[in-house]
């Protein structure tokens, strides 16, 4: 028994560094996509020869999922200067054509596949709920007698709580809170309980930092 916990114990290591390994080269090509400026000048190429180049540039992993490349679109551009990710959005949204970051690999796939590929994930935003609660001294008022009266004020001390979800819902996503049946946000004690393509939930994952930065 004692020998089979140790191996497991080894095992759940494993996984968590394999998991870990993953997740950073996913960050790290995410970074890449984003940032990596290059030029391009297609005309009439298909999703494979647009891969095909981007991989060589940029050298990167690239999977295409059959659905996209079964749509056959004629993909023309001319720019430089444009990062990864402007050109793929630019090539692709046109022809309900996605692309998603998993496991250190960028996966072209027909919009309808990348819809309906959500997760769920928890975000904590209980500091950001309620802005600091100011309390009001006492309001000093003199009075005839040469002395000082003193009255508590009438503000509401009670702050409002903070509209989250609304401003989530505005700054990312688009209309795939509408479009996507599978898609929800809810606030329970604090917590964001998001179900959302991996795209979007690394939106609102950037907005929740930005409001932590400025709050």
């Amino acid at each position: 028994m004692k020998h089979a916990a140790i191996l497991a114990a080894v095992l759940v290591l494993g996984l968590s560094a394999a998991a870990r390994a993953q997740d950073d080269a996913s960050k790290a090509l995410e970074a890449k996509i984003r940032t990596l400026r290059i030029e391009v000048d297609f005309k009439d190429f298909s999703v494979a020869q647009v891969a095909d180049f981007i991989r060589e540039v940029a050298d990167i992993n690239i999977v295409i999922d059959p659905g996209a490349e079964a749509l056959k679109p004629a993909l023309t551009m001319k720019v430089k200067g444009v990062t990864i990710r402007s050109i793929l959005n630019l090539l692709l949204k046109p022809h309900k054509i996605g692309f998603i970051v998993e496991d250190g690999v960028l996966r072209i796939l027909p919009e309808s596949k990348l819809k309906a590929k959500v997760e769920l994930v928890i975000i904590d935003v209980r500091d950001l709920l309620h802005p600091i609660r100011d309390f009001p001294g006492v309001e000093i008022t003199l009075v005839d007698t040469g002395g000082a009266a003193f009255a508590p004020t009438d503000a509401d001390t009670t702050p409002a709580e903070f509209p989250i979800i609304d401003l989530v819902k505005a700054h990312t996503g688009g209309k795939t809170w509408e479009e996507n049946e599978r898609a929800s946000i809810n606030l329970q004690n604090g917590l964001l309980f998001v179900r959302q393509t991996t795209e979007v939930i690394a939106q609102i994952r950037k907005v929740v930092a930005y409001l932590r930065q400025y709050k």
